[in-house]
């Protein structure tokens, strides 16, 4: 009785949304134009993994009308390829079974090259699913609110599958020890074949330094670092990863054409660790970093950011009482950057970003991270943030239910985390195939970390 009734509270909270929002797009901005690639047959001939990470992002609607719109069998069979890993993305088994169909349609396609052979594939279909999940979390102490949004998402996620899978859960409280591998071999002693935490990052060391061997898959909810060198085998990290979002706003900035960038960041830990990823990736593509500018929460963002501009404020009052004429000001700005990153939270961003408006570079792109929204709707305070573009998870960008943008995510993350478990020997096996969950499309680095590719959306009239 108990568990039927968390089971009604759970997906009432919910709106009964999380497997709508599984097999939902993305974005509605995602993606590579079809339409007009669907005019260029050569553009489908090269390599496959880039022309599948060109695609891949499509939302099902452009998928779905490039399909009926394309008489060319190449190309039709890279979007029927693409349809399938978006709606059979979180059921392992079926995704496997339409994968070995499409083989059969295109033997010979050019995108086979991502699918592995057949007896591969026939392993993976008859693989176990876990059966008994243990979570090592933080249900009391400093961290219980985080643990416990954890475990509600991970509970509706598991809810909802249980009409097909028979799998029992059990929750090991981390808050009254740290001796986290005596609570790993109370989940293993328990009968765990899969398990998930610990949370904090000081657990997850702890994990990996007591334990020397995981025998059952392990998705830890942090990441260690990379002075701890490889990971070991069947463990896993998992999380909200900023350094994921830093590389991300990298990567659009260049898809968008652009190759000097100027960026703004919050002076603190917070700031370099988005920032230092952040440079290190735009770099990597060929672009320059123009400037970097760190403010504090007390600096004159006024008079900073016209400095940074180049702007005589004084100088330009009266040129513009003078003539009025705002575009003459525009080309006496500098002009050696075509974009700007900022790493900004909400209260700082919504300072920001009119002044830049203010000082004439209205027309220069802003990319930001999720950092910058609050995960609530707030269009009165957030219409100061009106053109900038951000990375955000799904479920942010789709509320079905008020919470806090903290407990929002860490709920996506709890949905996320059961996904995974059930999901670990797919990723390993089919990297080219993510899962398309709650906080992105979810796939396996070679460093045994979840990377989360995300969605992109522009602020408009104090909205997403």
């Amino acid at each position: 009785m108990l568990r039927s009734v968390l089971c009604m509270l759970f997906l009432l909270l919910c709106g009964c949304a999380t497997s709508q929002l599984f097999n939902s797009s993305l974005a509605p901005n995602q993606g590579a134009d079809l339409q007009a690639l669907s005019g260029e047959s050569h553009l489908w001939q090269g390599n496959p993994i880039i022309i599948w990470k060109k695609i891949q992002p499509s939302s099902l609607n452009k998928l779905q009308s490039a399909l009926v719109q394309s008489s060319d069998p190449l190309v039709i069979g890279w979007l029927k390829l693409a349809l399938i890993s978006k709606r059979a993305s979180t059921d392992s088994q079926e995704l496997v079974k339409q994968l070995m169909l499409w083989r059969k349609e295109y033997p010979t396609h050019a995108a086979n090259a991502l699918i592995p052979d057949d007896s591969t594939l026939i392993a993976l279909q008859n693989a176990p699913m876990p059966t008994n999940i243990a979570l090592l979390l933080p249900l009391n102490g400093p961290l219980s609110t985080q643990g416990q949004m954890i475990r509600d998402g991970f509970l509706n996620a598991y809810y909802e599958a249980t009409k097909k899978n028979q799998q029992t859960v059990s929750f090991i409280d981390t808050s009254k020890t740290v001796n986290m591998t005596a609570l790993y071999q109370q989940a293993i002693a328990q009968g765990a074949d899969a398990l998930i935490g610990p949370l904090s990052k000081e657990h997850v060391i702890a994990l990996l330094k007591q334990q020397n061997t995981f025998p059952i898959p392990t998705i830890a909810l942090n990441y260690t670092g990379v002075s701890l060198g490889s990971l070991p085998a069947h463990f896993y990290e998992y999380g909200l990863s900023i350094q994921d979002e830093a590389q991300q706003m990298a990567d659009k900035a260049w898809q968008m054409g652009k190759s000097r960038a100027i960026i703004i960041a919050l002076q603190n830990d917070w700031g370099q660790r988005v920032t230092q990823p952040l440079i290190a990736r735009w770099q990597s593509l060929g672009g320059v970093v123009t400037e970097t500018f760190y403010y504090t929460p007390t600096s004159n963002l006024s008079q900073s950011i016209a400095n940074l501009l180049h702007i005589d404020t004084k100088s330009d009052r009266e040129k513009m009482q003078e003539n009025n004429n705002k575009q003459a000001l525009e080309q006496q700005r500098r002009q050696d950057f075509d974009v700007l990153f900022l790493v900004a939270q909400p209260q700082m961003a919504r300072q920001i970003v009119p002044l830049l408006k203010y000082y004439y570079i209205d027309k220069i792109p802003i990319l930001a991270s999720s950092a910058i929204y609050t995960g609530s709707p707030d269009p009165q305070k957030d219409s100061d943030l009106n053109g900038v573009y951000f990375c955000d998870i799904p479920w942010i960008l789709r509320p079905h239910h008020k919470m806090n943008s903290e407990g929002s995510r860490l709920y996506a993350v709890g949905m996320d985390s059961y996904l995974i478990s059930n999901n670990i020997s797919r990723l390993n096996q089919l990297p080219y195939f993510p899962i398309y969950g709650a906080t992105g499309a979810l796939s396996l680095t070679s460093k045994h970390q979840i990377y989360r590719r995300l969605p992109w959306m522009q602020m408009h009239d104090g909205h997403p």
